[in-house]
């Protein structure tokens, strides 16, 4: 599927993921539990495919309905009791720039890989319950991936190549560890709404913080909107666990 028809699919669609988004967002509670249920849609989703239990045009929808679903209930959770539908159809255009673009090369990528024998369907050589969560390997993309460039670093000495575990870990970035930035950005719609002036960008530091995060944390206080949410401007990408602060 191309850029423009997927546009097009999920334009179509954006009523039932409001639904679906708020749905969601009510049984999971918090951002926390959200990413952990789907951490584990992840690896279902791609053992299915493994598995001949998904064709692979329902592979590929059902990947891009959940990407912007939990996205869009990671906006639900972090806008609270401040109209969060209305938040949810405000970050609509961000979620949809800032995910589908890459996903649907992701996508691609994986489809051509499937066709060339690369993964082979019906391969259990390796288990996707024999790897733990926090070392999911995430090597299944091109180098010039957006989300992956500048973080090599990090995930030297992980990748694992272009293996069924690795693509589900893969998917992980688009459907589970992605939601810590768009709930950011729900908080930040809240603060702007009460009327706050100021934000400042808070660091982990800790040894897998990146240099920007480090640089943005010195930066303090700044005028609201002019500092980048969690997971944008930063090399950590869908990883970054700063936190923001307003005032």
């Amino acid at each position: 599927m191309d850029l423009l028809s997927a546009v097009g699919v999920v334009t179509k669609r954006r009523p039932d993921y409001y639904g679906q988004a708020e749905t969601l967002a009510k049984k999971t509670g918090s951002q926390e539990a959200l990413e952990e249920r789907m951490f584990k849609e992840s690896k279902a989703l791609v053992k299915g495919l493994r598995d001949k239990q998904l064709k692979w045009s329902e592979y590929e929808r059902s990947l891009m309905d959940k990407t912007l679903v939990s996205a869009l209930a990671a906006v639900y959770l972090g806008a609270k009791d401040s109209k969060p539908r209305e938040k949810m159809e405000t970050a609509w255009p961000t979620i949809v720039g800032d995910m589908l673009p890459p996903l649907v090369k992701f996508m691609s990528e994986t489809e051509t890989y499937l066709k060339d024998g690369t993964l082979r369907v019906g391969d259990d050589t390796l288990e996707f319950e024999e790897i733990p969560e926090d070392v999911m390997p995430d090597s299944f993309l091109s180098d010039d991936d957006p989300q992956l460039r500048g973080d090599k670093e990090a995930t030297q000495g992980r990748a694992q190549g272009k293996t069924w575990p690795s693509l589900a870990g893969r998917v992980a970035r688009y459907i589970a560890t992605a939601t810590f930035s768009f709930f950011a950005l729900g908080s930040f719609m809240i603060a702007q709404q009460v009327g706050n002036k100021q934000m400042r960008r808070v660091a982990k530091h800790d040894k897998r913080t990146c240099p920007d995060c480090k640089n943005y944390d010195e930066m303090g206080w700044q005028p609201i909107g002019t500092l980048p949410m969690p997971g944008k401007g930063c090399r950590c990408y869908d990883r970054c666990r700063c936190f923001i602060e307003y005032s």
